[in-house]
């Protein structure tokens, strides 16, 4: 008797090696919005330990390794590499690349957590996966492909819109940040996360079409109780009001 063999049909998700499981309600919207066929811009603010560069990098993933899809690779932008003259990569030892994983690391981390190392490896050795820098994205169309852009709240408006305007044919984009962790913008030690550029485009593309916007809580940090008590702190001294007009 010959052994039937069944294929993939085109459109289903790939299995991936762990399940995504949301820990909170709004990993699991934030996950849904990602998919939305309509949205092609996904705003994503959440402080740190909210899940929300897990989140996303899961999604873009299980949508680049579909069968029939129209991305054909994820490109992840961490500002943090290049963000200004104080911070470029001439300063560091090393080729680019050695230079870029420093600046990286927890990113790698989430790929070999959701696809393992060795996938991992060989999906970054064949280009469906690429570790970019912002300063190097210009003149570049953004076509078939998933874009990242991690850490936004230390990118200024004029580099934010030279990315978000390098948008073309089945190009998903992910902007997602934490304007409390602003590390470039500081006015007498105190963090200006008004002239981020992170914080300018939330506002500007409220009522944009094919634009949505996500924003986690507190209360989404799925960290040791203490650090959700400690972040608590930092909010009641300042608090950022994300939901004025």
């Amino acid at each position: 008797m010959t052994k039937r063999t069944y294929k993939t049909p085109i459109g289903a998700i790939p299995k991936i090696v762990n399940n995504f499981n949301p820990k909170t309600s709004n990993q699991n919207i934030f996950y849904n919005i990602i998919g939305e066929e309509e949205t092609q811009l996904v705003l994503c603010h959440g402080i740190a330990g909210t899940g929300k560069t897990y989140v996303s990098i899961y999604k873009a993933l299980q949508d680049v390794l579909r069968r029939g899809t129209p991305y054909y690779k994820l490109i992840i932008i961490n500002p943090t590499v290049d963000v200004g003259n104080e911070d470029k990569l001439g300063f560091l030892p090393g080729e680019l690349q050695a230079k870029i994983q420093q600046y990286n690391e927890s990113t790698f981390t989430i790929l070999d957590k959701i696809i393992g190392k060795d996938k991992a490896g060989k999906m970054i050795s064949d280009g469906k996966i690429e570790i970019g820098v912002l300063n190097f994205l210009r003149g570049v169309n953004l076509e078939n492909c998933y874009v990242i852009l991690d850490e936004a709240q230390n990118v200024s408006p004029m580099q934010i819109k030279t990315l978000m305007t390098r948008i073309s044919n089945d190009c998903k984009m992910i902007i997602q940040g934490d304007m409390s962790q602003c590390d470039k913008y500081k006015a007498n030690g105190v963090t200006a996360y008004e002239k981020s550029g992170f914080y300018d485009v939330w506002f500007r593309l409220k009522n944009v079409e094919g634009v949505n916007h996500m924003a986690f809580s507190r209360e989404d940090c799925i960290r040791h109780p203490l650090v959700k008590r400690i972040l608590k702190t930092y909010e009641d001294e300042h608090v950022i009001d994300l939901s004025h007009e």
